[in-house]
């Protein structure tokens, strides 16, 4: 009977110690390119004297000089590989995101990002974003069709020519973490609970960004870290593609090993071609389920998000601001001199709200009071968010803390209903208090 037993054993032994050599012979088979020629890598830009030619710089110029390098982990255990390759939502010829699980293995994958620009009088602010097909998982609770994460750049403006990047905030897993550039800032300038990154890595005046691979783990399902400071996913380690802007979308040819021998170029779109959809219809036929939801059906229903419907976990932000805020969404995590606030071009925030001033009884202790502004009956905000400052006539101004300004832009659908209440210390309104704003939709 022991024999019997020693030679199950033994017999399992062998057959889990053939999978895991078929597995890492696999790993290591799988995605390389063994014809001996691979692409170049391909940078195309635009230098400022000639984008400043027509006396002007347009979004996608900017876009095109700042476009990130992008180390994109590749997991051939999980999807082929392919679950991990960026691509256009409407990859397959239709904008139907219920399909894109299924036809992810029909298509060709060819490389897009998507980006944004909005511009104050001192910044401009750069978003780009990588969606992907699937994000799989060895558990299928932490899978779902259709992903998109981004990054955002604070760049400023300079009378001359282009300027490094000073802070980068990136999107994973519902976290917003932030990077900044050489001497600028640590750790220690940031508001609590946001999220330090570290130093945001560059290539020039183009962010470095590390995109996580297909997986079940923290450091896993395309979250987007600066290359300099990502941890890498245990059936991976360093191994994927380099993908840079070269104005042509391809598909990697090959992916397994080190990220400088696997180049493939990307082209850029405007993030215009989706956010022209938020609004619907929605349906089986769209791309979205509701304002802030891809519509999805694999391993459950509608779980991927758009920039505007993307919202910190970690420092409590409202839903959307990394997109239509990112002002404001830097000033709330950093404790430092506030960026400007005062847009000249934001296409991305579907409503201004304005600020007015407060009216709260005399027999009330103001020190007392905070500021809540309410959507659709859901607490949007922070008691930090607002402060009040008395005014002669014995009212009080109403501002966002620690900004000179009374005006935040939020992305919310058409039909949204806005309150805003002062209540005092044990959460209850205060009687007689009257707080004074404006919602003004500016959204097409």
């Amino acid at each position: 009977m022991k024999k019997l037993f020693r030679r199950i054993l033994k017999g399992i032994g062998c057959v889990i110690l053939t999978g895991l050599i078929l597995l890492l012979a696999w790993r290591f088979l799988w995605g390389r390119n063994w014809s001996g020629s691979l692409r170049p890598q391909r940078w195309i830009d635009i230098s400022y004297e000639s984008a400043m030619d027509d006396g002007m710089l347009t979004d996608e110029e900017i876009a095109i000089h700042y476009a990130p390098q992008i180390d994109a982990a590749v997991n051939v255990l999980l999807s082929g590989g392919k679950g991990d390759f960026i691509t256009a939502v409407d990859y397959d010829g239709d904008w139907v995101t219920l399909n894109n699980w299924e036809n992810m293995t029909e298509y060709p994958l060819n490389a897009v990002v998507y980006y944004s620009v909005q511009e104050t009088d001192t910044h401009y602010f750069i978003g780009y974003y990588f969606y992907h097909p699937r994000d799989d998982a060895e558990i299928w609770l932490d899978r779902h069709e259709n992903d998109l994460e981004g990054i955002m750049l604070a760049v400023p403006k300079g009378d001359d020519g282009y300027l490094p990047p000073e802070i980068m905030y990136t999107q994973g897993h519902g976290n917003v973490y932030f990077y900044f550039g050489d001497g600028l800032l640590d750790g220690s300038k940031m508001q609590e609970g946001s999220v330090y990154g570290g130093a945001l890595a560059r290539t020039g005046d183009r962010a470095w960004v590390y995109i996580t691979p297909n997986g079940t783990l923290v450091n896993a399902g395309h979250s987007v870290e600066s290359a300099d400071n990502h941890s890498v996913y245990w059936s991976v380690g360093d191994s994927g593609v380099r993908y840079t802007y070269g104005g042509e979308a391809q598909e990697p040819v090959s992916f397994n090993g080190a990220f400088e021998d696997h180049p493939c170029s990307y082209e850029l779109r405007s993030l215009d071609e989706l956010w022209a959809l938020r609004n619907g219809p929605y349906g089986d036929e769209s791309a979205f389920g509701s304002f802030g939801a891809f519509r999805g059906d694999n391993f459950g229903t509608d779980k991927a998000n758009p920039p505007w419907g993307w919202r910190n976990k970690n420092a409590f932000g409202y839903s959307g601001s990394f997109l239509s805020d990112p002002a404001w969404t830097i000033n709330h995590a950093m404790a430092i001199e506030p960026l400007s606030a005062e847009y000249i071009s934001n296409d991305y925030a579907d409503w201004r709200i304005t600020l007015g001033q407060a009216v709260i009884p005399t027999t009330v202790d103001v020190s007392d009071c905070t500021v809540h502004l309410i959507r659709d009956g859901w607490e949007m905000s922070q008691p930090t968010w607002f402060e009040l400052t008395k005014r002669a006539d014995g009212s009080y101004c109403m501002n966002i803390t620690g900004e000179s300004r009374s005006v935040l832009y939020v992305a919310a659908p058409k039909n949204t209903i806005w309150r805003m209440e002062i209540r005092n210390s044990a959460g209850q309104v205060v009687l007689g208090s009257v707080a004074v704003f404006t919602a003004e939709y500016i959204g097409e």
